[in-house]
C-alpha cells in the first residue's frame, strides 16, 4: 500500500521513544541538571512516585525496574529518566518526526557523552492514535480487521485486542480498544478507537557509546516500519478523512 507522508488531520495522542539499559545506574541523578544547565528556565523537573522507593527496591521488582523517576518537561518534549530506562515523549501538537527523531538523537548524545550508562539491551518507538467516529459500527468500520470468536462477529461490540507480531528483528506490539472515550484539552468529549503500535528492538547488550553512534539508521527504519504497520490497520477511506499526501 501506498504510505502518507503526512496528515493534515493527524490523531496521534502520544508518541514515545524508549532505551532500556542492562543495569542500573545514576542517569538519573544526573542528566536533570545537563538539561536544565542546556534548556534554562525551559526545563522543568518533576521527582516521580518510583523515586520514593529505595533503589535495591526499584532493582528487585521487575515491574519498577524500568519505572521512571524524574521527569524534566521541556517546550515540546518530556523527557523521563529512571535507574535502566529513557524515555522521550512529544508535546502535542506532534513536532513531525524530522523534529522527534533529532531530539531523541541529541538527548542521547548528551547521556553518551557522560560515560555513565550501562550497556543497552533494547529500544522502542511506541505511537497512540484516537481514530475519532461516534457510534461503535462507525469505528470497526474504521479499522482493517475482521473478527469472529464463536457464534460472534464483532462489528457492534467493544473490544480490546492486542497481537505481538514479529517482523525480521523487530516485534510490533498492534492494540486496539474500540469503544475508547475521553476528553480534549478544552474538555470535548471525543470517542472512537484507540490505535496503538508498539515497534521493539532487543538485542544482546551493547555498549552505550557505541549504540549511540549507530542508531539513527536503525531508529529510521523502525519508524518507517512502524508507520507501515499503522496505516495497514486502517481501511483506505479512513485514511482519507485525514487528509493525506503523499511523496
Amino acid at each position: 500500500m501506498r504510505v502518507p507522508e503526512n496528515l493534515e488531520r493527524e490523531p496521534l495522542v502520544d508518541a514515545l521513544f524508549e532505551v532500556r539499559l542492562s543495569e542500573a545506574t545514576s542517569i538519573a541523578d544526573i542528566l536533570p541538571g545537563i538539561l536544565f544547565q542546556d534548556y534554562g528556565s525551559q526545563a522543568k523537573i518533576t521527582r516521580l512516585p518510583a523515586a520514593e522507593l529505595p533503589r535495591d527496591v526499584r532493582a528487585s521488582d521487575q515491574k519498577l525496574q524500568y519505572a521512571p523517576i524524574v521527569r524534566i518537561e521541556l517546550e515540546w518534549y518530556l523527557v523521563s529518566v529512571g535507574d535502566r530506562s529513557v524515555m522521550i515523549n512529544c508535546k502535542l501538537p506532534y513536532p513531525k518526526w524530522k523534529n522527534f527523531k533529532a531530539e531523541i538523537l541529541g538527548i542521547l548524545a548528551r547521556i553518551a557523552s557522560l560515560n555513565v550508562a550501562s550497556n543497552v539491551e533494547r529500544y522502542s518507538l511506541k505511537y497512540i492514535n484516537l481514530i475519532q467516529a461516534p457510534t461503535i459500527p462507525e469505528q470497526v468500520s474504521k479499522i482493517n480487521m475482521s473478527i469472529r470468536l464463536g457464534d460472534v462477529n464483532v462489528s457492534n461490540d467493544h473490544a480490546n485486542i492486542q497481537v505481538h507480531h514479529k517482523e525480521n528483528d523487530i516485534i510490533h506490539i498492534l492494540s486496539t480498544v474500540v469503544g475508547a472515550q475521553g476528553n480534549l484539552a478544552n474538555g470535548q468529549a471525543v470517542f472512537g478507537t484507540i490505535l496503538d503500535i508498539d515497534s521493539i528492538r532487543e538485542f544482546d547488550p551493547v555498549e552505550f557509546v557505541a549504540f549511540e553512534k549507530g542508531l539513527e539508521p536503525g531508529l529510521e527504519v523502525l519508524r518507517q516500519a512502524n508507520k507501515q504497520n499503522f496505516f495497514a490497520c486502517l481501511t483506505q477511506d479512513a485514511i482519507d478523512e485525514m487528509g493525506p499526501t503523499y511523496a
